[in-house]
């Protein structure tokens, strides 16, 4: 496969397995960036430069470290007993992001198509079950061409929604509404965005590192991905700002903004919306399943089915309440994991096997 389209394809992985429910339908953007106002703007350049970072790296340790599962990765980044608690507890969130994601299905059906949110969540779990008893190299191609998809009608929404008069007003807009924040002080909330889907990342991350063979491959594709992550966060960010009054009352904002450009954009964009759910969700299946599964093909379809039935009820939660309290908790506790990566790559490397 040519250099530069398996650069592109591991970057649309990348932005696919992390822009799902939360980030697309604007909820996570309205929480950790709208609601601190024009400061958001440094959240968001704070997270982007991180982003980049733990892309890169997490999936050029993944390829030079060949670890048979992402315990092994964790124990690297953390030492024997942290990286144990790192990656039980990256399980556990990933589930509850499976969730979030089934979840968030229900809410946008309902939302847009005046459908039970019961029916969304079954059509989701379905397809995301389907797909994920599929081959790796499938999986990664779906969220290769997904990303780059779901990004550029983020850009559209977001851009075509910005009007310079609001958005100049939105600072003393923002201060008048009753907006959840996801942390206390502006500069916290990039932290903590990027923390909390690093935890969730680095196993998808390093396992997709681990399938390449070239070094130049993962870090270009790292990079490229988390700087294509936050454009689309940016411009989904100008176009709530501009609209906070009516948007930031509502569960997914950004279905909002493409209703306001056209009703048939609100009906694609809420398909899109869709994709990017079940694009997060399949990754996240599929790095569960895969780490428990222990190579066993049989023991992988049956914890598959298990978890995706789990995943169809829990959904039953509501969406944003999810966000609000779990996120920000699995942020802080991925700060940990960040210092982490920080002191074995730049202090303390260890063996690592070189690579080309």
């Amino acid at each position: 496969m040519n250099s530069s389209l398996r650069i592109i394809i591991l970057a649309g992985a990348f932005v696919s397995f992390i822009l799902g429910a939360g980030t697309a339908t604007g909820q996570e953007i309205l929480q950790f960036f709208v609601s601190f106002g024009y400061y958001g703007i440094g959240a968001i350049i704070i997270a982007a430069i991180l982003h980049m970072w733990f892309g890169a790296y997490a999936m050029d340790v993944g390829l030079r470290l060949q670890a048979e599962d992402s315990k092994g990765v964790f124990n690297y980044f953390g030492g024997k007993y942290l990286g144990t608690f790192f990656y039980w507890f990256a399980q556990l969130f990933i589930l509850i992001v499976f969730v979030v994601m089934i979840a968030g299905a229900g809410a946008t059906v309902s939302e847009h198509f005046g459908v039970g949110e019961v029916v969304g969540r079954a059509l989701m779990a379905i397809l995301v079950l389907i797909t994920a008893l599929l081959r790796l190299e499938t999986i990664i191609k779906i969220l290769g061409i997904a990303g780059p998809v779901i990004v550029i009608f983020a850009i559209v929404v977001g851009g075509g929604n910005f009007d310079a008069t609001m958005f100049a007003q939105a600072g003393d807009t923002v201060k008048g509404l009753d907006l959840t924040m996801a942390t206390s002080h502006w500069w916290q909330a990039g932290f903590v965005y990027s923390s909390f889907v690093l935890l969730v990342a680095a196993p998808f991350l390093s396992n997709l590192g681990k399938e390449e063979v070239n070094r130049k491959h993962v870090i270009y594709g790292g990079i490229i991905g988390g700087l294509i992550m936050l454009i689309g966060v940016f411009m989904i960010y100008i176009g709530i700002l501009s609209n906070v009054e009516e948007a930031g009352a509502l569960g997914i904002p950004t279905l909002y903004l493409a209703s306001q450009i056209s009703p048939a954009l609100g009906l694609v964009f809420s398909i899109i919306l869709l994709i990017a759910i079940y694009t997060t969700a399949v990754g996240m299946l599929w790095t569960v399943s895969k780490q428990f599964s222990g190579g066993n093909e049989k023991r992988y379809r049956i914890i598959t089915v298990i978890l995706t039935i789990v995943g169809f009820f829990g959904g039953l939660f509501p969406f944003a309440t999810i966000i609000d309290v779990v996120y920000p908790i699995v942020g802080y506790i991925g700060l940990v994991l960040i210092a982490c990566m920080l002191y074995r790559q730049f202090i303390n490397p260890g063996k690592l096997a070189k690579s080309k």
